[in-house]
């Protein structure tokens, strides 16, 4: 029989496939209030992962055994579809109860996921439903859909002995002190203190004597990707949110922006492979089918055009077999370096490192490079085809080429997102299929071609 305390400096130094067998342990051998016990020790992080390995039967015991803030704690760890498992163990009014504990932001982003019927059931129950039908008016990807309920702000005509005795009376647990925000009588955003000022300034100084009135904010309607870009930027700890009117309605905290860092990483990722950011290792195949079928079409199309090229040039290759051997040099070349390039220019511009006024000295850039890298490897692959099949003229056509076709490939890496990025288009989700089937074409086409015109010196 396990004791009900567990040893919290045991629990953090144990793995968490230990730890999972632990709890399956107890669980098989009945110990509920064990398992629930050893769970509420483990922090928040490493409880949702326990619980996410656990079967269906185990995860309603455990969770019947639990008190809502260690479910709060765990679900707030864990991403919609995870939170989605844990909620159907709870019925709508214990459901209710742990997302008035979550942060505003959770609640919102796991009731934006339900039915709209559902989603009503659970703001009826709950506590904190206006903060959170506030948040869900805004789109969940927007700083609005992300931030959090803003703390109490300060007055800027208050001392600083007033200002200490405000935040005694009005700062709760719920709220971070990071940043103290100065508003006007209107609620407008004008001013921000740290901690630090706060506390070393004089009693008798006011809040304007030592408030920055340049604050740096996001309005409601921006991308959550540019907010993370502001946090990371100016080395913030903490955004605030404004509305039309530069009024304070929300914060948005480091930890926040860190979740979203990792999600749009990951969905940037999967779209450089045509993959749905809802993929997973081990995701039902029908719905793996449903998120790569489309775009392995798509690459067939864009192949059989390459192919097309290929076959345009059937009676040189038929005369000149060998020409056969270095079409996928010359065409595997250039789609490594294109997508080398893309991908710089797909990060550039998620981080807004570059602006699309800024492509033709990108364009500049990057054909130099591919100039300079093509020379090198265009002299090194014309000398084997040379050696290789004794036609020096080979291996100028086949060197010629590669030149050409990296120079290409760099520029269509620069011009393909920026013009994605001008229509609006994701550069991710596209890019690689339109880079890859340019320097495929090209490649085939100026070495064909050259060969083709030049036969007569090859054979």
């Amino acid at each position: 029989m396990h004791e009900n305390k567990i040893d919290s400096t045991v629990v953090e130094t144990i793995q968490d496939e230990t730890a999972l067998n632990i709890v399956e342990e107890m669980l098989d051998e009945q110990n509920h209030e064990d398992a629930a016990a050893f769970f509420r020790e483990l922090h928040p992080s490493d409880g949702a992962d326990l619980f996410l390995n656990l079967d269906q039967a185990q995860q309603a015991i455990l969770v019947e055994h639990l008190e809502v803030d260690d479910i709060a704690g765990a679900l707030e760890q864990m991403d919609s579809t995870e939170m989605a498992a844990l909620s159907q163990h709870m019925d709508v009014e214990m459901l209710a109860d742990v997302l008035d504990e979550v942060e505003a932001d959770v609640a919102a982003d796991f009731l934006g996921e339900l039915e709209v019927d559902e989603s009503q059931s659970l703001l009826t129950e709950m506590e904190t439903s206006v903060v959170v039908e506030s948040l869900l008016a805004y789109p969940p990807e927007s700083a609005g859909g992300i931030m959090n309920e803003p703390p109490p702000a300060l007055r800027r005509q208050m001392t600083i002995e007033e200002a200490f005795t405000f935040l005694r009376t009005h700062f709760q647990d719920q709220y971070d002190m990071l940043y103290l925000y100065v508003v006007d009588r209107y609620g407008a955003l004008s001013g921000v203190v740290n901690m630090r000022s706060l506390i070393l300034a004089d009693p008798s100084q006011t809040i304007d004597d030592i408030m920055v009135r340049r604050v740096f904010s996001a309005n409601v309607d921006m991308d959550q990707e540019s907010v993370a870009q502001i946090l990371s930027h100016y080395d913030l700890l903490a955004v605030p949110v404004v509305d039309a009117d530069k009024q304070l309605v929300g914060i948005i905290s480091i930890d926040d922006v860190i979740d979203v860092i990792e999600q749009e990483a990951t969905e940037d990722i999967y779209r450089l492979a045509q993959v749905s950011e809802n993929s997973e290792v081990f995701s039902p195949v029908p719905r793996a089918i449903r998120n790569r079928l489309p775009w392995l079409i798509i690459n067939l199309g864009t192949a059989i055009l390459a192919s097309a090229i290929v076959a345009y040039y059937e009676t040189t290759i038929a005369r000149l077999a060998i020409l056969a051997a270095f079409l996928p040099i010359v065409a595997g070349e250039g789609g490594n370096a294109g997508n080398q390039t893309m991908t710089i220019m797909v990060r550039s511009l998620a981080l807004g490192e570059i602006r699309l006024s800024q492509w033709w000295k990108a364009v500049r850039h990057e054909a130099l490079v591919g100039l300079i890298n093509g020379l090198i490897l265009g002299v090194g692959i014309g000398i084997i085809a040379w050696l290789w099949a004794g036609k020096p003229m080979l291996g100028l056509i086949i060197g010629v080429a590669m030149l050409a076709n990296l120079v290409i490939a760099a520029v269509a890496g620069v011009v393909v997102p920026m013009i994605l990025k001008r229509l609006n288009v994701d550069p991710a989700l596209a890019s690689s299929v339109f880079v890859t089937t340019t320097t495929d074409v090209m490649g085939f086409a100026i070495f064909l071609g050259l060969a083709t015109y030049f036969l007569h010196w090859l054979i």
